[in-house]
Parts: C-alpha cells; sequence; structure tokens
C-alpha cells in the first residue's frame, strides 16, 4: 500500500484507524491486511493443550517465538503501511497495537531507541495481559512469568526496529503471584548472565523432535500418576489401619525421599522424619514481606499449597513446600516437606496434598480419642462410661441423689467452639467460665421441664444424660428436643457455635458407654462432613452410623472397595460420573426423574449410565440387597474422602 500523505504519530493509532470491515465477503481488515478476532477463551484453551502436551518450558518455547513472529511481521508493516513523523513514533506504535488489538495494555515507564546508535531500553507495566488471566484459570499460579507471547512480541518488535536482537524479560507476573506484570527489554549484548536461561526458547526446533519430546513427557506423566496412586494408597493403609500421624510422616518421607515436617496451626512441630534442624519458622511467617508474604498470604487466607524459601537468619535454610490441613475448612496443622536447595516436582505436589488430607482425618480421630479419653474422667460419668461398671453399686448412689438411670435415657453432648477461637485460647479462664454457665443453662432448663438431668463438662464438651419419659412428656423426638436446647443456649450466648451429637436411646446403666461415643461420632461426622443442621442423631446416620461406629475401620473399606472399585476406576480413567450418579440415585430411592432433575441431564442419559454401573459392577438395583449394600458402600467411601460429590 503507498503510504497517505498526512504523517503519522503513535498516538493516533486506534480501532478506527487500523481496523475496517466487508462484512458481505466475511473479511475483517488490519489496514490492507487481512485479519481474524479470536476470543481470548479459544486461545486459553489452545494454549493449556499445548501445555499439557508439551510441558511448560517447551510451549513457552513455542508460544515466544509465535509471538517474536508476530511482533516482527507487525513492525515490519506498519513501518511500510504509515508516514511516521519520525522513527521513535514507529517503536512507540508496538505497544499501542498490543492495546487496540486486545492482547494487553502496555502502559510505559520509559522507552527509548536509535537506529543509528544502537541504544534501545524499554521498560513498563503491562495491565490487563490475556495471557496472565488464562494461565491462572487453568493452572493457577506459576513460579515464574508466563506471559510468553507478550514478551516475545516485544521482542520482536523492537529487534525489527532497531536492527539487532532485541530481548524482553518479564521481572514481575500476576500469572505467578505479582501484583502486576512488568517487563525490560534491551539489546541482548546488554544483558547480564540472568538472561542466557531464556535464549534457548528463541532457537527453532524440528516438530517431530517436539513431538516425540511430547511423547515422552506423556509416558513421564503416566509414570507419575502411578507413583502419586501408589503412595496415596499406602496413606490411606496407615488410616485405615489406625497408624498414627508419625507414620503418615515417615511413609511420605521415605517414599518422596525428602524430609517431611507437620507442625500445628500455631507452627510448632509436631512430627518430622529426616534431617531437620530446629528454627524459628512462625517468626518468618510473620515478618516476611514482598513475594514471600503474598505467598504466605495465600497459604493462610486462601489455604493454598505454596512454596517458601526460608532463609538461614531463622534458623535453618531451607525450600519449603507446605500444605495446610484443614477439618471442615478450619487450618488445625500445616504438613511440609523441606529440601535444601532442590525444586519440588508435580508428584512432591499431589502427594503432599493427598497427605494433608490424610492427616485432616487422622488429627480428627486422635481428636476424638484424646476427648473421649479426658471426658471419662469426669466423676459420675466417668462412672458410666467406663467398661463393665458396678450397675448395682452406681444404680444405688443415682437414685440417691434423684437420677434413675435404669430407665431409658439419651446422652446429649454438646460441643462448644468460641467464634472467636483465636481470642479465647490466650483467655482459658474466660472459656472455661462460659462453659460452666452454659452448662448451668442447660441443666436449669430441664429442671423447668420437671426432670433433673444429668449434667457435666469436659474440655470443649457438656454431656448430659436425657430420660426418655421427659421427651415423651414434651412430645418431641431427641432431634426437635436438641434443637431446643441449642437454640436457648445460642440465644444467651451468641458467641458460640454449638454442634449437638445425640445417641440412640440407652436402656440400662450398662448401655451409656456405648450411647456416649455414638454421640461424639454424631459430633465427629458433622463437624468432618457437610451437614446443614447443627444437631445430628446417631439414628438418623441409619445403617452408616452403625457400620461406623465399628472398631475395624480396615474391614469396612473393603467391604465398600470390593462393591465400588471397579466403577472407581472407571470414574478415574473416563472422567466419568458414575459414582455421583448411582449416589443420586440411591438417595433419591430409585427416582430416575429427581435423580434427572439433580443432575440436569435427561432421563435417557440417567438410564444409559445406570446399565453402564451394572455392566461394569455386577451390582443389580433391582435387589433389595443389592440397593442397601451400594448405599452403604458409597457412604463409607465418603466418609474416609475416597469419593466426593
Amino acid at each position: 500500500m503507498v503510504k497517505g500523505e498526512r504523517t503519522m504519530r503513535a498516538t493516533d493509532l486506534s480501532a478506527a484507524e487500523l481496523l475496517s470491515f466487508q462484512s458481505n465477503e466475511g473479511k475483517i481488515f488490519f489496514k490492507d491486511r487481512r485479519t481474524i478476532f479470536v476470543g481470548v477463551d479459544a486461545l486459553g484453551t489452545l494454549r493449556k493443550d499445548l501445555i499439557s502436551a508439551l510441558g511448560m518450558d517447551r510451549a513457552k518455547g513455542f508460544l515466544l517465538r509465535y509471538g517474536w513472529h508476530c511482533g516482527t511481521n507487525d513492525a515490519r508493516y506498519v513501518k511500510d503501511v504509515f508516514a511516521w513523523e519520525e522513527e521513535t513514533e514507529w517503536l512507540l506504535a508496538g505497544p499501542k497495537i498490543h492495546g487496540v488489538t486486545g492482547n494487553v495494555l502496555a502502559v510505559p515507564i520509559e522507552i527509548r531507541g536509535n537506529r543509528e546508535t544502537g541504544e534501545f531500553y524499554s521498560e513498563g507495566y503491562w495491565h490487563h495481559s490475556y495471557e496472565a488471566e488464562q494461565h491462572l484459570e487453568y493452572f493457577g499460579y506459576h513460579h515464574e512469568p508466563v506471559c510468553s507471547t507478550l514478551i516475545g512480541y516485544a521482542g520482536g518488535y523492537g529487534s525489527e526496529f532497531l536492527g539487532r536482537k532485541v530481548i524482553f524479560k518479564e521481572i514481575e507476573c500476576i500469572g505467578k503471584g505479582d501484583r502486576h506484570c512488568r517487563y525490560v527489554g534491551k539489546p541482548v549484548e546488554e544483558w547480564d548472565a540472568e538472561i542466557n536461561p531464556e535464549l534457548p526458547f528463541y532457537k527453532e526446533e524440528n516438530l517431530a523432535i517436539e513431538l516425540d519430546r511430547a511423547y515422552r513427557r506423556i509416558e513421564k506423566q503416566k509414570e507419575v500418576l502411578s507413583n502419586a496412586l501408589s503412595i496415596n494408597e499406602k496413606l490411606s493403609k496407615i488410616l485405615i489401619q489406625g497408624g498414627g500421624l508419625s507414620t503418615i510422616v515417615k511413609i511420605l518421607a521415605q517414599n518422596l525421599r525428602t524430609t517431611v515436617v507437620l507442625e500445628d496451626k500455631n507452627f510448632n512441630l509436631l512430627e518430622s522424619f529426616g534431617e531437620y534442624t530446629p528454627h524459628d519458622i512462625l517468626t518468618f511467617i510473620q515478618t516476611s514481606g514482598g513475594k514471600q508474604a503474598q505467598r504466605i498470604q495465600r497459604l493462610m487466607d486462601e489455604k493454598r499449597t505454596v512454596h517458601l524459601s526460608v532463609p538461614g537468619q531463622f534458623g535453618w535454610q531451607h525450600e519449603r513446600l507446605i500444605s495446610p490441613v484443614l477439618l471442615k475448612n478450619e487450618v488445625c496443622g500445616y504438613l511440609s516437606l523441606v529440601k535444601p536447595l532442590d525444586p519440588f516436582d508435580e508428584i512432591e505436589t499431589i502427594s503432599l496434598q493427598r497427605a494433608s488430607t490424610i492427616c485432616a482425618v487422622q488429627f480428627l480421630n486422635e481428636r476424638t480419642v484424646i476427648e473421649a479419653e479426658q471426658r471419662m474422667k469426669g466423676e459420675f460419668l466417668n462412672e458410666l462410661l467406663i467398661e463393665n461398671p458396678n450397675v448395682e453399686n452406681l444404680s444405688y448412689r443415682m437414685k440417691l441423689m434423684g437420677y434413675d438411670l435404669d430407665k431409658p435415657h439419651y446422652v446429649f453432648v454438646f460441643s462448644l467452639q468460641h467464634r472467636y477461637e483465636s481470642h479465647v485460647q490466650q483467655r482459658d479462664t474466660h472459656f472455661m467460665e462460659f462453659k460452666k454457665r452454659i452448662a448451668e443453662t442447660i441443666h436449669s432448663q430441664l429442671k423447668s421441664y420437671g426432670r433433673n438431668g444429668l449434667v457435666s463438662t469436659r474440655l470443649d464438651k457438656i454431656i448430659s444424660v436425657i430420660p426418655e419419659v421427659l421427651l415423651t412428656q414434651m412430645k418431641l423426638d431427641p432431634k426437635s428436643f436438641g434443637e431446643l436446647l441449642v437454640n436457648i443456649v445460642n440465644a444467651n450466648y451468641a458467641d458460640f457455635r454449638i454442634t449437638l451429637g445425640v445417641s440412640s436411646l440407652c436402656k440400662g446403666i450398662g448401655s451409656f458407654r456405648n450411647g456416649y461415643e455414638e454421640a461424639n461420632k454424631s459430633i465427629g461426622i458433622a463437624h468432618s462432613r457437610v451437614v446443614k443442621s447443627n444437631v445430628i442423631t446417631f439414628d438418623e446416620l441409619g445403617s452408616l452410623g452403625i457400620i461406623l461406629h465399628a472398631k475395624n475401620a480396615q474391614e469396612l473399606e473393603s467391604f465398600a472397595m470390593r462393591l465400588l472399585k471397579d466403577l472407581l476406576a472407571y470414574d478415574k480413567e473416563k472422567d466419568a460420573e458414575l459414582l455421583k450418579t448411582l449416589y443420586l440415585f440411591l438417595e433419591n430411592q430409585g427416582n430416575i426423574h429427581q435423580t434427572s432433575r439433580e443432575m440436569m441431564i435427561s432421563i435417557g442419559a440417567i438410564r444409559y449410565r445406570l446399565k453402564r454401573i451394572q455392566e461394569i459392577s455386577g451390582i443389580d438395583l433391582t435387589r433389595a440387597k443389592d440397593f442397601f449394600d451400594t448405599h452403604l458402600a458409597l457412604q463409607i467411601l465418603m466418609f474416609y474422602g475416597v469419593f466426593e460429590l
């Protein structure tokens, strides 16, 4: 195209100036050069597939070189198509075009270039980078900058302008957790050794070689997943067999061949395996600034796994991959992998996150055991809860105090948690006083109903034995009566969050220990599963409660896996939802229409999935035994975290 007579400045460029449309022919033009519009979602998907197939490093090379060629071609084109007021305007047009075309908003801090002297320097910010946004959408934060096509474009444009190779480097990027994207560009000779790792990405490579590398990487990925599954199986077996936190830490460390550290939520050491040096990790967490502070914020606020570099000034220089241990979305500790210098790979990240989940369940189990042991020291309730109590003697003494425990009773266990837990931890006396007052409120309320109820406090819980006759007189079932008591307590002590576990009906003094364990187990399930109500009875757990109350957890898992292992394997391999379909179908008592509505798929699709379920597993849902056993097995796997909706 012949240059127009009007001279141009970079600030004159706009979409109206650059773009024209021939809708009747389905064409869009960048001046006289045909172009197309492609949505960023489509580019993001392409970028994701490229990274998944080739790996981050190989994909980075492709994206960078693609951007380089785009920048070079645009620089050549706009040089000839416009009559620039001066050469600097041609250079300034590069970031302007980047914005007009929707790639990114470039805000230069400094940009200068002289073709005669070879001088070049560019520095500035990129805002709203489509590339960073898409990377976060599909992969989350990366450990290095991710705007490869933008870097390539800037380098290609700058090199074409200067007539010598210009390399741009992204020194900050929102794709790795920084607050903005920031770039610097200068001739390759003026960079220090820091640019050397980037230079190989600019070299053209044979596609066949790249595909071969992609194949090898896929094979490596299969190996990674296989190893991760193997470690997961070992950790799951530890949990089912009743192994403690120390065993979980040891097995993880031995399989990953690195140091593993388990700390409580205040970063006090609980367990470690491997080389370990005592150090002040809490001070590091509280005082770190810059990028470390941003990562710590993601760990503490977003509860995400992060990579921290701990300097020697805190007592031990090391690299730490740390994952929060969560119970009901509350942090109860931190599990970390520790290395002197080396980075962490994918299998380590996957295994750490799975191990943190295993630790969470073990935390729950051990807390339940500890709390149960401590409560059993309480006066009369202690005697009620011991094995083989002296029934005659205890019954006699309780009757003297007005408690006839030979008649049917329920065991109520109230779990107390202050809504400002960290505040209360600093004032234990304050918490104990309020707990005592709450117990007195419950006792007074029972007395106002005309019946004495045995009430005692243990740690953060209150235990009460409620006679069945009281509920009969009030015409309330145990859950409704429990909700009544909880609402009364909440009205007077709004700062406390209360969870109530209720046993099945205890008939005789000898059954109170079992009733206490049932109520305690109900609380544990309420804390570990999504339960809308803050009152949960053991009876409403049905057969799941009875089985989870059993002692041999390994047999429970074996029972569930015998029925569902083939469906689990199929869902993992095909990324399917047969188990979810099966669970909802059973929850809806075999109602296909209701299951279809909840899953938002057609009835025909539900029928097809049920047919595949029977073909794969051999389960016949028309038989009552299969229907019951399958529902039970799904609930067991959900409780132990093997299957999630």
